[in-house]
């Protein structure tokens, strides 16, 4: 049956539309070419970080994530993302230093070579290992071959040259000792020595540590006792330091490693936790700084990260951390490992942060880094995106900003320096500021693809939790809305659990208090409803009768659980104001708060959407059951509706304000009459914010044949000629109540000021809010703003009591948007920012209530074709809903176009300007970005942004937000921030302003092994013969012999994959152009010139030689030719 009811509903609902509907033609100039879905850059620390490595001559930092990602970040701007197909972890990184060359090894067992030496990095080669796993890797400065240590135990070697594994391995039953009856578990490091690098350190999972030779297959085995985690080398090559399991440190010679030279346990003598990586690092030949992770107490409870720095055995500072310690890499003057490496500071990565440490400044300050690694300081629950935001605004808030700056940051300046950085693609200043659960704002400028802060607020800090809400789970401070006017300066915090602040902009300290309004408790009958003890006075103009409540007060200092009913209901409000004037920075400074009360602990009435205009001075707070208006001049509340109210059904209370100079003197009254059912409230008395506390009162008018006149506002009350509801108060409660107990309850979900129209036919346009609700109905309120702000009121006539000024669409409202005659997306007025002291008064006839034009007049759609005067449209509307977008002509109420989206849902819905364009840019159910053009609402695009599915309730939608220009920004994961463009314009913008990654400059030079018997055996070696430290010779003996059955015997452990062809035609298809292309070349060939002119240079080298000991020998034969037998 109610099937039934519903599909008859739909068919009137349905022919009504048809009858109310206007066809016009118009000519759009937006076509699906200028639409591209692009991103852009990515901001914030990799989400689930587990390896990263360090380039010293292209000071460049690359972080593998478990999703498969590498972020590379360098100077100021430089910030690329690199994805693996697979999206398996990455678990181990080593550059290919100063080569333009990333290795990569991932959980697939495969080992990738990432060439960025392009603007658009790719994959060359790749191995995957078929039979073992990849428990590390190693590669030497300017080596040539990849040590890779398996899960098995094993060593293998990789070419870097072919991508082919060599026939050496390094097998782990040869390298431990045959005493040993238990596998020594995965190899977890792998170190070459610097002086020579056939001695290999090889270190199993189980403690175990063998030097091998890879000229002679020598081994020398290191002590069990204590099992060994680390390793590092000195410089010269003689002597290995080791980090134990037991905490402490170990110093070994590496000709007699059965015995350590000296032993030490830095955090005392008890037990200790494993030292999990050690570095011995040189400032010089006699002066050594120790760095290890782990090794802390074990007696201090639960594990405290710390990482501990010994300086030449003079200091130690241990660096307590907030997160377990991934990895650390010292960062090195000098990039060769057998000469003092002079660290001046030291990358950390930690689980949810990474910094950079001054080594040369005392305590070892955090270096400020250029990157916002800390956008999840406390996690993201809401964001705003400005893409076209007041260079006046960006300013203030850098200078308000520099006087929050940290001031224990290291005073050396960021070293990771490498690369170019982007250039800005859009010309514009863009502003994002972002809500956190903690209750604090930030503001960030992404001007130029890069990520600023530029202000903290905390939003929080004038709140205080009764006592009673300590323990309950549901009190949070956590932002949930932000609505910020760039004009005024004006910013609206909305929190989850019903505390909303309105911030103004200063430039000065101020020191004031905020004002208080309890918003009354919606969805509860007995609060809303009068009660017979009321005391009740007639009103002039009519039989009608006024009830008013029991004055109450709303304190500007300090609120509590303030019941604004007469009942017994509870009504909690989990905060309350911090009541004592507070000297306050420059910044946003907090002037309101109001507070939406709970019903109970089990239910809580949720804020659902706000809005803000600050040239009407009124703020809109929709909530899960209701609507509450709240006149920001005088700081207090106006009206407050349930949904169902809102529609004009039934008589509802007023709220009524007054402000008093004392407890004495009465209200002034000036009683305005209104017909049926709307809601009157009084004038007041000029406002004083040193003044006495407003009061709160509650009235009910029921006035017959009143009118309503104030200037050009005057406006036909919508329910004229209705017949008078004078029954009892009792009588209407209960028929009220029956009435809102058989509807469902319908919250407000879409809140928009503007300039409009709100009556079918209207004559005269006037500000309005329109309201859209999660029944599908969008339907506005007439706003009558008087002259006087401080003295009148502001009068609100709902339209909704006509059927016909209700647009009804399928499913909840999630956007309402509105264009001129001429096709003109517009936005309600603002207020200009003005300083309090300069501030005009309310009765300035600078207010403007007029609309702003957004859209270029030039790019607008036009009429294809001559309209009839009798269908003019002066203004439209656009209202998105789940299932469809319809586009309304007003004041006509006419419907001009429809979308259907009945199969997958929109869940977000913003206008915005592609090339200069209006259209419609809309988040669908399935993870979609979807354009439409206005207003003919034509699918443009349709791209897919996020690999799963999305709820119109999901945090994730709070968490993405569309600006102008196509643009937008979303939380790509807990800690990243991903800046995205639907324009095909900005997205070549963006393409071609992309910065460099890799950046030619000349590789140090290596030093010299001066040794005198190595010159020795080559002169005087006689016949030639392999250098048995000659890695490449070792290496590569016997590579690429097949067996007797003609395949080769590494087949078996790994596959070659080969990498994408480097012809012209697959460059073309990867995006690159042809100038690139002709640059790659010319690189290419200048580098193969310079080969050649080496090889030349050599060969000259070589034939000199030969000739001079051509010379040599043919002395030498002359002499002994000469000399006769009895000289011998």
């Amino acid at each position: 049956m109610d099937r039934a009811k519903k599909k008859f509903a739909s068919a009137i609902d349905g022919l009504r539309s048809l009858h109310n509907r206007t066809e016009i033609n118009v000519d759009e100039k937006i076509q699906s070419e200028h639409c591209r879905f692009t991103r852009v850059v990515r901001h914030g620390l990799p989400e689930d970080p587990r390896c990263f490595a360090y380039d010293p001559v292209q000071r460049l930092i690359a972080i593998g994530t478990g999703r498969g990602h590498i972020r590379i970040i360098g100077d100021a701007g430089v910030d690329y993302l690199l994805k693996h197909e697979s999206g398996e972890p990455v678990l181990h990184m080593q550059f290919l230093v100063n080569e333009g060359g990333l290795i990569t090894s991932c959980g697939t067992d495969s080992i990738h070579l990432w060439n960025y030496r392009q603007k658009t990095a790719e994959i060359v080669h790749t191995v995957q290992l078929s039979k073992e796993s990849v428990s590390c890797i190693h590669l030497p400065v300017a080596g040539k071959w990849l040590f890779i240590g398996t899960d098995k135990g094993n060593v293998y070697f990789l070419c870097l040259n072919s991508f082919l594994l060599s026939p050496y391995v390094i097998n782990w039953n040869k390298a431990i000792d045959l005493s040993c009856r238990v596998h020594p578990g995965p190899v977890r490091q792998l170190a070459v020595s610097p002086a020579e690098n056939t001695k290999l350190l090889i270190v199993y999972d189980k403690g175990i540590v063998v030097q091998w030779n890879l000229g002679t297959r020598e081994v020398d085995r290191y002590p069990l006792d204590p099992p060994i985690k680390s390793v590092n080398w000195h410089f010269d090559g003689r002597q290995i330091l080791t980090g134990n399991v037991d905490g402490s440190i170990s110093l070994y010679n590496h000709k007699k490693s059965t015995e350590a030279i000296q032993r030490t346990t830095p955090h005392g003598s008890g037990p200790c936790r494993p030292i999990q990586q050690v570095e011995w690092k040189h400032m010089s030949e006699t002066e050594s700084i120790i760095m290890f992770s782990g090794g802390m107490p074990t007696d201090d409870g639960l594990p405290m990260p710390a990482l501990t720095i010994l300086k030449g055995g003079k200091s130690a500072t241990v660096l307590e951390m907030d997160w377990p310690i991934i990895q650390f890499i010292p960062l090195n003057q000098n990039i060769w490992n057998s000469i003092p490496q002079c660290p001046h500071s030291v990358a950390v990565l930690l689980k949810h942060d990474f910094m950079v440490l001054d080594l040369n400044q005392n305590g070892h300050p955090v270096i400020e880094s250029p990157h916002a690694m800390n956008i999840h300081e406390s996690p993201v629950t809401c964001m705003a995106y400005y893409s076209d935001c007041p260079l006046d605004l960006i300013g203030a808030l850098t200078l308000v900003g520099t006087k929050q700056r940290n001031k224990e940051f290291s005073a050396r300046s960021w070293p990771v320096t490498g690369g170019l950085g982007r250039e800005c693609a859009t010309g514009h200043q863009e502003l994002v500021v972002t809500g956190h659960k903690d209750g604090s704002l930030k503001f960030w400028q992404e001007t130029g693809e890069h990520l600023q802060i530029l202000y903290k607020l905390k939003s929080s800090s004038h709140f205080e939790r009764l006592e009673e809400m300590e323990t309950s789970d549901k009190v949070s401070h956590a932002v949930k809305y932000i609505e910020l006017c760039l004009e005024s300066r004006q910013l609206l915090v909305a929190g989850i659990s019903g505390q909303v602040t309105l911030f103004r902009f200063t430039k000065q300290e101020i020191c004031g208090t905020i004002a208080v309004v309890n918003i009354p408790l919606l969805g509860n009958l007995s609060s809303n409803l009068p009660n017979n003890d009321f005391d009740k006075s007639p009103v002039p103009n009519g039989p009608g009768k006024e009830i008013r409540r029991q004055r109450k007060i709303v304190s500007r200092e300090s609120t509590n659980s303030l019941d604004t009913s007469d009942s017994g209901d509870e009504r909690i409000v989990p905060f309350k104001v911090r009541g004592a004037p507070v000297k306050r920075p420059p910044g946003f400074v907090p002037e309101l708060a109001c507070f939406v009360p709970w019903h109970s602990h089990a239910k809580v009435d949720q804020i659902t959407t706000i809005c803000l205009n600050s040239s009407y001075g009124i703020i809109a707070i929709g909530t899960s059951s209701g609507l509450a208006l709240v006149d920001t001049t005088q700081c207090a509340l106006i009206y407050s509706w349930t949904t169902n109210e809102l529609y004009g059904s039934d008589p509802t209370p007023a709220i009524q304000l007054s402000m008093q100079l004392s407890d004495a003197a009465s209200p002034l009254e000036s009683p305005i009459s209104l017909e049926a059912p709307k809601r009157i409230i009084s004038e007041q008395k000029q406002r004083s914010f040193d003044a006495r506390r407003p009061q709160l009162f509650k009235t009910q008018s029921v006035v017959e044949n009143g009118s309503l006149s104030r200037g050009d506002s005057q406006r036909e009350s919508p329910s004229s000629g209705r017949q008078l509801n004078t029954s009892s108060p009792s009588t209407s409660s209960q028929s009220l109540e029956r009435s809102m107990s058989t509807q469902p309850q319908e919250s407000i979900t879409s809140l928009s000021f503007i300039h409009s129209y709100s009556k079918k036919n209207d004559s005269k346009m006037s500000p309005c809010l329109w309201v859209g609700t999660s029944a599908g109905a969008s339907l506005a309120l007439n706003l009558i703003l008087p002259e006087d702000r401080f003295t009148s009121t502001i009068v609100v006539a709902p339209s909704a009591v006509e059927e016909c000024t209700v647009v009804r669409l399928k499913g909840q409202v999630i956007s309402q948007s509105f264009m001129d005659n001429t096709f003109c997306i517009i936005s309600p007025a603002s207020e200009s920012y003005k300083e309090a002291a300069k501030e005009q008064s309310a009765t300035s006839p600078d207010r403007s209530l007029l609309n702003r034009v957004n859209t270029k007049a030039s790019l607008a759609p036009q009429y294809s074709s001559s309209i009839d005067s009798n269908d003019e449209i002066s203004q439209i509307l656009i209202v998105a809903a789940e299932n469809e977008v319809k586009v309304v002509a007003l004041p006509t109420f006419s419907q001009l176009y429809v979308q259907k989206f009945d199969e997958i849902p929109l869940v977000k819905a913003t206008p915005t300007h592609i090339r200069g364009y209006p259209c419609l840019m809309c988040l669908s159910a399935a993870g979609q970005i979807i354009m439409l053009s206005l207003p003919s609402l034509r699918i443009l695009q349709t791209s897919t942004i996020f690999p799963h599915s999305v709820e119109i309730d999901d945090p994730l939608c709070q968490k993405t937000a569309f600006s102008d220009h196509g643009l937008g920004v979303y939380m790509a994961s807990q800690t990243e921030m991903e800046k995205y463009t639907m324009c095909s314009e900005i997205a070549e913008q963006t393409g071609e302003s992309l910065g460099e990654l890799f950046v030619p400059c000349e590789m140090p030079e290596q030093p010299k092994n001066n040794s005198f018997l190595k010159g020795v055996s080559s002169i005087f070696g006689g016949t030639p013969r392999n250098d048995p430290n000659d890695i490449d010779a070792i290496l590569s003996e016997n590579m690429g012999v097949k067996n007797s059955s003609g395949v080769n015997p590494m087949r078996s452990v790994a596959r070659t994959i080969p990498g994408p062809s480097v012809q012209m035609d697959r460059a073309q298809a990867g995006g690159v152009s042809a100038g690139q292309a002709a640059a790659m070349a010319l690189q290419n060939l200048n580098e193969r010139t310079e080969k050649l002119n080496a090889t030349v240079d050599a060969t000259e080298n070589l034939k000199n030689n030969a000739m001079s000991l051509s010379s040599r020998t043919g002395k030498l034969v002359e002499k002994y030719e000469k000399k006769k037998w009895y000289n011998f």
